[in-house]
């Protein structure tokens, strides 16, 4: 077993790797060391401590290696409160023990992955909102075949659905009467003026003017969860 650890050894980390009896192999979020890492592990069942960042980090190189179907990962999330809600939705214990037991657990889920079109994934949730602090933009959003947006908008959010096999979740906040709409589907569209998006806490460094979230119907990954 190999129990990976991005971010820093903290008393949380100490419990699992003591837990375990195991030693945390630091790593940092750089593509080509995540890839010694695999590669030099690659027999041994993954255990991965760390904040949502760092579990997208190592799926990217699961998935641009051509192993996210074949590599079992097992995942103790980090305190912080988004870590700990995704864990949640993902059925995972929030007991850091119990976490790494399930971990290390031979039960297996897929998990269809959520990714966008410049190349990143979505774990948890993404949103567009207005450009250098700007309370509303313009923006033209399709979730599917339906037309969720068209006009001025405080924000976008998108989360995967979890509940289902392969389907995104997006809340529209629109106009100055705070009026939210809910709408399901596969794929999320849009077009608009400039715009920050932030996936998973991590702010794009550009303005956009489009983006698109979609669950891919072709990819999953594989979390160890609980039994039964």
């Amino acid at each position: 077993m190999t129990l990976l650890r991005i971010g820093p050894v903290d008393d949380w980390v100490r419990t699992i790797a003591h837990h375990l009896r195991a030693d945390p192999i630091l790593l940092g979020t750089d593509r080509d060391d995540i890839d010694r890492t695999l590669d030099a592990h690659s027999d041994r069942p993954l255990v991965l401590s760390a904040d949502i960042a760092g579990l997208s980090a190592i799926l990217q190189r699961l998935v641009r290696r051509d192993q996210v179907t074949e590599v079992p990962v097992g995942w103790v999330a980090d305190t912080d409160k988004a870590s700990r809600e995704l864990s949640s939705r993902l059925g995972l214990p929030p007991r850091p023990t119990l976490a790494a037991d399930v971990a290390t657990a031979d039960e297996v889920r897929n998990v269809r992955l959520v990714r966008d079109d410049h190349g990143g994934l979505l774990l948890h949730r993404g949103r567009l909102s207005g450009w250098a602090g700007a309370a509303m933009f313009g923006a033209q959003t399709y979730h599917d075949d339906e037309l969720v947006a068209d006009g001025t908008v405080r924000r976008i959010d998108v989360r995967p659905d979890y509940d289902v096999d392969c389907g995104v979740v997006a809340e529209v906040a629109a106009g100055l009467l705070r009026r939210t709409t809910r709408s399901t589907g596969r794929s999320v569209q849009t077009s608009c003026g400039e715009a920050l998006s932030t996936v998973d806490g991590v702010l794009h460094p550009r303005p956009v003017r489009k983006w698109t979230w979609y669950a891919d119907p072709r990819q999953y990954w594989l979390l160890r969860v609980p039994s039964g």
